[in-house]
């Protein structure tokens, strides 16, 4: 890995020679010569007794996050054929993030930074499977711990072993209902991997689990439900289901989209079920819904593909997710244009359920609080129409040191990713190999197709400072138990 830590020194030393030049000219003229440089459990849900802390004054609140999911596979976001109706309807009755971005591709990964409101170098997890660097560790904010000490009871109910209590989900959940489970080493394929077959389930199943104790849950209270459905197809819809589709034209989607685009409405369909429960049920308090996905999916026969059907890149097919918001007292039908990040949900949700001002009362007092630890902002400002400085998305993608990342053999450009999107501007950079890296004007080239890495010397240098400002490198394997530091 000397091209990897050869990279990443390089950006180190830049971020040291940018704190010593003063003259811009000299350090434009450093800058270039660097660019140049680079082309050489399931645990019960038996306990519903309330929190003890003082309740929050903040609506019920539902957090879907839904697996391998593309927003251009929704009709809020385009889809013809009527496919999400219950998602749209969500989107209509609140308000809809046209460019959401996720932290990283891998599940593990990207929950983590929804739920912590910090970009994967912060929060700590950066693989699925490996000696460590795959468990969130304690001492990093979570949205269910900060919930609970406002009082809310908390419950999760999951369809997938990659956000079971292995990865550390468990934390502060009164109830966690999840497919529990463990990494192995799969000597046939030459990776770890996990049970597919037995360690998922369909989303009927999973929103039954929910409706099972739903009238029942202490208010209030924070339920997050995951769905895997469009992740792979170990578990089919109902054959009944399938067989309605078989004479829709799928035209010009080839057999992986048409499967996606099924599974997607079957997904719809379960949330439909839960939406409707909810609103029979006779809740006390107000309900906020939030919806979000971990990350996308490549499409062989679909859409900028990138010639990969799964995940584990950072192009936008695999990294840009829905984000649907409906917030009690907040006008229905927005639509907001600029960008988001993932990791500003969990600053969003606690500053709307009343949880920040109860943060910033800790901080008056010298105790410190969550939201200073997130790297996430509330989006409050712009879901209220009010001026709010610019975002820059991060993400990355740590497939090289990765036992589950077997796409690597075919793909080894793609072993070490980090990525920024400021603005139109998109930087891919791999340290292990910096000659190979891209730059996109996603404005002019939304497919990622036209190369500028080396055409657009001053944007990149400004995309490299920033990464080398963040210092998320990976220089060597994981290695034994993660530490809580």
């Amino acid at each position: 890995m000397e091209g990897l830590r050869e990279g990443s020194r390089l950006l180190s030393k830049m971020k040291t020679d940018r704190k010593r030049v003063t003259h811009k000219t000299s350090y434009a003229s450093s800058c270039l010569l660097a660019l140049g440089g680079l082309i050489s459990v399931c645990i019960s849900c038996a306990d519903q007794s309330k929190a003890t802390d003082e309740a929050s004054t903040g609506a019920n609140t539902v957090l879907i996050t839904l697996d391998t999911t593309r927003p251009d596979y929704m009709g809020c976001y385009g889809f013809g054929g009527d496919f999400t109706p219950n998602i749209d309807g969500l989107a209509r009755a609140g308000v809809r993030f046209k460019l959401a971005l996720s932290s990283s591709s891998v599940t593990p990964v990207a929950h983590a930074s929804i739920l912590t409101g910090q970009f994967p170098y912060s929060h700590g997890v950066r693989v699925m499977s490996a000696g460590g660097g795959y468990r969130l560790p304690y001492s990093r904010p979570y949205l269910a711990t900060e919930l609970k000490r406002a009082g809310y009871y908390t419950a999760a109910v999951h369809s997938a072993f990659p956000v079971s209590s292995h990865f550390g989900f468990e934390r502060d959940f009164d109830s966690f209902q999840s497919c529990e489970g463990s990494m192995k080493s799969d000597q046939r394929k030459g990776f770890d991997t996990w049970d597919a077959a037995v360690s998922q389930r369909r989303s009927d199943e999973t929103i039954q689990l929910v409706l099972n104790f739903l009238p029942e849950l202490p208010e209030p209270f924070f339920l997050w439900i995951h769905l895997w459905d469009p992740h792979d197809n170990k578990l089919m819809p109902p054959q009944a289901f399938m067989d309605s589709f078989e004479f829709y034209d799928f035209e010009p989607f080839g057999s992986v989209a048409k499967l996606y685009a099924i599974e997607m409405n079957y997904m719809d369909a379960q949330i439909g079920r839960l939406i409707s429960a909810v609103e029979e049920s006779e809740f006390e308090r107000e309900v906020l819904w939030a919806l979000t996905a971990d990350h996308g999916q490549g499409l062989v026969d679909g859409l900028r593909d990138h010639q990969w059907s799964n995940h584990r890149l950072v192009y936008q097919e695999q990294i840009q997710v829905p984000l649907l918001l409906q917030i009690p007292g907040v006008a229905a039908g927005g639509v907001i244009n600029e960008l988001v990040r993932t990791v500003d949900l969990a600053p969003t949700l606690l500053d709307y359920l009343g949880v920040a001002q109860r943060d910033s009362e800790l901080e008056a007092n010298g105790r410190g609080g969550v939201l200073e630890a997130m790297e996430g902002r509330s989006l409050r400002e712009l879901i209220e129409g009010r001026p709010t400085s610019v975002r820059v998305a991060y993400a990355d993608q740590i497939n090289g040191y990765d036992r589950n990342a077997s796409m690597v053999a075919k793909r080894p450009k793609a072993a070490f990713l980090h990525c920024l999107i400021d603005g139109d501007w998109k930087l891919i950079y791999r340290p292990h190999s910096p000659g190979t890296s891209e730059l996109f004007n996603l404005a002019a080239d939304p497919d990622e197709l036209d190369n500028l890495f080396l055409a657009e010397v001053g944007i990149s240098k400004r995309l490299l400072e920033d990464l080398a400002e963040r210092d998320p490198w990976v220089l060597k394997p994981f290695k034994g138990e993660d530490v809580d530091e």
